[in-house]
């Protein structure tokens, strides 16, 4: 097991004296890492099913559920739950005949995870306790990548990169409600903290949209000009991280405005490919996994500056922080 490189930008960055637990899908290697955040070090790397992109973090924090999606030669039809305190795989959930899981979240404080299905082109609700699928709906398109819910769980919304569209459906009784056009490659998708907003990036046009999440109007858009492989608002809503993939940097952007607040370079740590972000919960810090090396970088989010890096495993991506202490 490697241990943690911790890089010091500033000998004032005031570190999370917190026993939260960072927890790190290594989608190259098929491994999950449990990063010890108040030591600083990663207590444990597990083994998972083949192409493990996304983790949902049950609402006490003590179950990970980790998807095994998609890469050459095999396509997913699993999710494996984790024991956040032991760091030991507790169950593994068979999900066929609804194939290459990928986007993941929990439902609200149900024992029940929401999950996009991209190769049989559906979303699934998976009872985590029971092990079964208990329900599904079609988007009948293709590349349903990502999701995102809204803030009460109600709703969800599905970003179709290979359709170039936005699907939204009806959590509670598995029902599309309806599809409307993105801009080309749609992947990133956040839903702000007071539900008024939907963002989403745009692979290939380079762009955000801003949407209403209830008509799926357009209310504006965003033109980065790079690849905004993913989007992230502030717990406060002020404030919307994107991940530049290709400028290994990451985008600080106001809510309101729209206008550029910070960028946070990533070159001098060596942490490259950023494509996952996650806010601690009190907002202070922004984690992101470089997925073409095997770090994940903490970035003060109250100056836009490196804070530390964490070594894991090759392809660190899916991200999820539990207040439980891990104990292997």
């Amino acid at each position: 097991m490697k241990w943690i490189l911790t890089y010091i930008a500033a000998l004032s960055v005031a570190w999370p004296a917190l026993a939260d637990t960072l927890i790190v899908c290594n989608k190259y290697e098929g491994t999950v890492s449990f990063i010890d955040l108040e030591r600083g070090v990663e207590a444990a790397r597990e083994r998972t099913g083949l192409s493990p992109h996304e983790v949902a973090l049950s609402p006490d924090g003590t179950r990970a559920v980790v998807v095994s999606y998609l890469e050459d030669g095999y396509v997913g039809q699993e999710l494996n739950v984790f024991d956040v305190a032991t760091a030991e795989l507790v169950k593994t959930i068979p999900i066929d005949p609804h194939l290459a899981p990928h986007g993941i979240a929990w439902i609200g404080d149900s024992p029940n995870v929401l999950v996009t299905t991209e190769e049989t082109r559906d979303v699934i609700k998976v009872d985590t306790q029971s092990g079964q699928v208990v329900g599904s709906v079609a988007t009948d398109q293709d590349g349903s990548h990502l999701l995102a819910l809204s803030p009460d769980a109600k709703r969800a919304y599905i970003t179709n990169r290979g359709s170039d569209t936005v699907s939204f459906i009806d959590v509670d009784q598995m029902r599309l409600l309806d599809t409307v056009k993105a801009d080309r490659g749609p992947e990133a998708a956040d839903v702000s903290p007071d539900g008024a907003e939907l963002w989403v990036g745009n692979n290939q046009s380079e762009n955000i949209i801003v949407f209403d999440p209830q008509s799926m109007e357009r209310l504006g858009s965003i033109e980065v000009g790079f690849l905004p492989i993913r989007v992230k608002f502030h717990p406060d809503g002020q404030t919307v991280a994107v991940a530049d993939l290709r400028g290994d940097r990451v985008v600080a952007y106001d809510a309101e405005t729209h206008e550029q607040l910070a960028a946070v370079d990533l070159a001098p740590v060596g942490a490259k490919g950023p494509a996952s972000l996650l806010f601690s919960p009190d907002g202070a810090f922004l984690y992101t996994g470089a997925q073409d090396g095997s770090q994940v970088v903490e970035i003060d989010a109250r100056t836009w500056t490196l804070a530390r890096v964490f070594d894991a495993g090759e392809g660190a991506d899916g991200l999820a922080i539990s207040p439980v202490q891990v104990k292997p």
